[in-house]
């Protein structure tokens, strides 16, 4: 998946390197660190790491600067930082950690304490697909953990009855894209643009592709975002169906692994991070490439592993190590590499 990102960013948005060079690499020290610390000790540390990753959260606000409308990124010289990256995998940490307590179903409660204050701060900025992933990476790891129907219930009731203030909280922007999602053509050079150029791009790749460097869309500029949120219409396009079907293919080959590792899981902590690791990756995946094919509301997401962006693939990098760790603990009963 690196690799065809990096193919495809060498083609779109030569401009991002050699910073995606330094990002890659500060990816795989991240995968390779949290692949080898103990698993106990990640254990003992999540909510240390999910309240700093709050606190770098509620910073942003004080010196985060404004991009596209939004407050999502520090700026630290050498590096930009997106916090609402960061939580992402600290809060399945600390979420799979809260409901493996031998306290009942009261953990339940606790963990969706827990949730607020995250969902709360990354809508404010506002990052409604961020916010997403961290709510679905939630649902991962309460499911996994064994959470009581009934409580699904409840909380699908209450999501139904506030659906109209979620609707009112949403940024103006944000509601557009969910309107133009139904209809696009009711808007092409507005809110609907992107999803038409996107489509268009994808639909231009046939087969094979039209070639590295010879995307119509992306080279001449029509498709917004290409090395970002619309990196898969970019690939498609230059790739085409079998580009495209060979990222997808990882993608599987991925997440069965995980998928794989639960069923053969009876530790709740395991199972609720592999599960929470998976919803998380899984739904910001669909989203994104979803967004891309015109089947869901533009969100302004990255694919991961694919779009460019250091504070994306150190969030994912992250995820992944937490899950060859959990998986080799699995597998040979150790929790530990080699710190």
């Amino acid at each position: 998946m690196t690799i065809l990102g990096t193919v495809i960013l060498s083609s779109v948005s030569p401009k991002s390197f050699p910073q995606q060079f330094f990002n890659l690499g500060l990816a795989l020290l991240t995968y390779l660190l949290f692949s080898q610390i103990d698993l106990r000790v990640l254990r003992s540390l999540s909510g240390i790491f999910y309240l700093l990753s709050i606190i770098l959260l509620v910073i942003t606000f004080v010196f985060g600067f404004v991009s596209h409308g939004a407050v999502r990124w520090i700026n630290l010289g050498f590096f930009t930082i997106q916090p609402s990256e960061v939580v992402k995998p600290l809060s399945i940490l600390f979420f799979a950690s809260v409901v493996s307590w031998p306290k009942g179903d009261k953990k339940y409660l606790y963990s969706v304490l827990a949730l607020i204050p995250a969902i709360a701060l990354v809508l404010l900025q506002p990052d409604l697909g961020s916010s997403l992933v961290v709510f679905t990476g939630f649902i991962g790891v309460i499911l996994l953990a064994g959470i009581p129907i009934r409580y699904l219930l409840g909380a699908a009731i209450i999501f139904m009855l506030t659906t109209p203030l979620i609707w009112q909280i949403l940024a103006g922007y944000q509601q557009d894209r969910l309107l133009s999602y139904l209809k696009p053509a009711s808007d092409p050079l507005g809110s609907g643009y992107n999803s038409i150029q996107s489509m268009i791009a994808i639909g231009s790749g046939q087969f094979l592709g039209r070639g590295l460097g010879q995307g119509t869309q992306s080279q001449l500029l029509f498709l917004p975002e290409r090395h970002t949120d619309f990196i898969f219409a970019a690939l498609s396009e230059e790739l085409g169906f079998v580009g495209s079907g060979l990222l997808l293919l990882a993608f599987a080959i991925m997440l069965s692994k995980i998928v794989l590792s639960v069923r053969d899981s009876t530790d709740v902590f395991t199972k609720a991070l592999l599960g929470g690791i998976f919803l998380s990756i899984f739904s910001q995946a669909a989203i994104n490439i979803g967004m891309n094919l015109g089947i869901m509301p533009v969100t302004g997401i990255p694919l991961p592993f694919v779009s460019s962006g250091g504070s994306s693939l150190i969030s994912m990098s992250a995820m992944i190590g937490m899950a060859t760790l959990a998986i080799h603990s699995l597998k040979g009963g150790r929790n530990s590499g080699i710190l």
